[in-house]
């Protein structure tokens, strides 16, 4: 056999390994054994690397090329049922794959010769094709990898957010039982006031009671624990960075969207929110949701940076709206921007199922 022909061979298990590779960062983890999807992959090598060995590489080459891309395409989807995630997932990623490296190369090839009819022409194409393939490769195992990472960032930040909201239950709760333990004195006390004709002190003492009750870190309580959780939270972390925020709340206690979805638009929001107002003077927002006959309307609105542009040509500023504009696209909703007199305005409509 040729060094051409070994050369080739070490190329394409350098090209199988880049399926192999893809198939594990964007389709999920095995649902078999490792090594039998391995022994796979490993047997499609040593069927292809048999056929190049005994194959003449001239004017058959674009033959031979063709017969592989006829194995593979409905190979590789047998073999992504060795993973797991989401079938036309599996079935998209081992029908495309192929079919991207190899007309690939043929377009390399036509690039670089019109015509290939020797080994050596043949190994030049093979060589610069893998090269580009293990590249497309490495490059979508990094944009798998960087939203992976996106969503373990989000779902920690809903995991503090959960802590939160249950650090103001327990609080509240010991509030109310504190107050049960008294209560029997606060009845008495009340009793002799309004005996004695004292109603303006039973009034301010009733308020002093409220004020016990009352969490100060609760600042929206609409009954929907998941969405009040994100709220608190954030207006929690904006009040902390001295943030002067207002917000005006109407949404019912069952609402029918997925906590990921809300917690995506919210959190990206306010961490917009939050990078625009680092500069400003006098940082100001506020946050507004309303919920009507099957329509969620969540509004936004911040002072722009005092920095010219910063807002409007922040890379993370962008991908979060980019973020939110894949959950808006979700629900068949709009997102709407706008600059104006320095404020910064953002308004979302979201079509949900009617829940009332």
């Amino acid at each position: 056999m040729s060094a051409v022909k070994s050369f080739i061979i070490i190329l394409a298990a350098v090209r199988i390994g880049v399926y192999r590779q893809c198939f594990f960062s964007c389709i999920g983890k095995y649902r078999v054994s490792k090594r039998i999807v391995t022994a796979a992959f490993t047997l499609l090598w040593i069927a292809e690397g048999f056929a190049v060995s005994i194959s003449s590489i001239g004017r058959g080459i674009a033959g031979m090329d063709l017969f592989f891309l006829l194995v593979e395409v409905p190979f590789l989807p047998v073999v992504s049922f060795g993973y797991q995630g989401k079938t036309i997932q599996r079935l998209l990623m081992a029908v495309s794959l192929p079919v991207i490296y190899w007309i690939g190369k043929w377009s390399v090839g036509y690039v670089f010769f019109s015509v290939v009819t020797d080994s050596r022409r043949y190994g030049i194409i093979t060589a610069v094709s893998v090269g580009l393939f293990f590249s497309f490769g490495k490059i979508l195992e990094k944009t798998e990898k960087s939203k992976q990472e996106r969503e373990q960032e989000w779902l920690r930040q809903e995991l503090c957010m959960y802590e939160n909201q249950f650090r103001i239950i327990r609080q509240s709760q010991h509030s109310i039982r504190a107050l049960k333990h008294d209560m029997k004195h606060h009845i008495k006390m009340l009793r002799d006031m309004v005996s004695n004709g004292e109603d303006k002190a039973a009034l301010e003492y009733l308020a002093s009671m409220g004020a016990f009750m009352e969490n100060r870190e609760e600042y929206v309580a609409t009954g929907n624990e998941k969405i009040d959780s994100i709220l608190n939270y954030m207006i929690s972390k904006a009040k902390n960075c001295s943030v002067d925020i207002s917000w005006e709340i109407q949404i019912p206690e069952c609402l029918e969207i997925p906590v990921f979805d809300i917690n995506v638009i919210l959190s990206n929001l306010f961490e917009n929110a939050f990078y625009a107002l680092e500069d400003a003077a006098k940082p100001t927002l506020y946050i507004g949701m309303k919920y009507d006959r099957g329509l969620l309307c969540i509004n936004m609105q911040n002072k722009n940076s005092s920095k010219e542009g910063r807002v409007e040509n922040s890379e993370e500023h962008g991908f979060g709206l980019q973020n939110i504009q894949r959950i808006v696209r979700k629900y068949h909703g709009e997102l709407r921007t706008e600059i104006k007199n320095e404020e910064f305005y953002v308004s979302i409509l979201l079509f949900l199922e009617d829940t009332e």
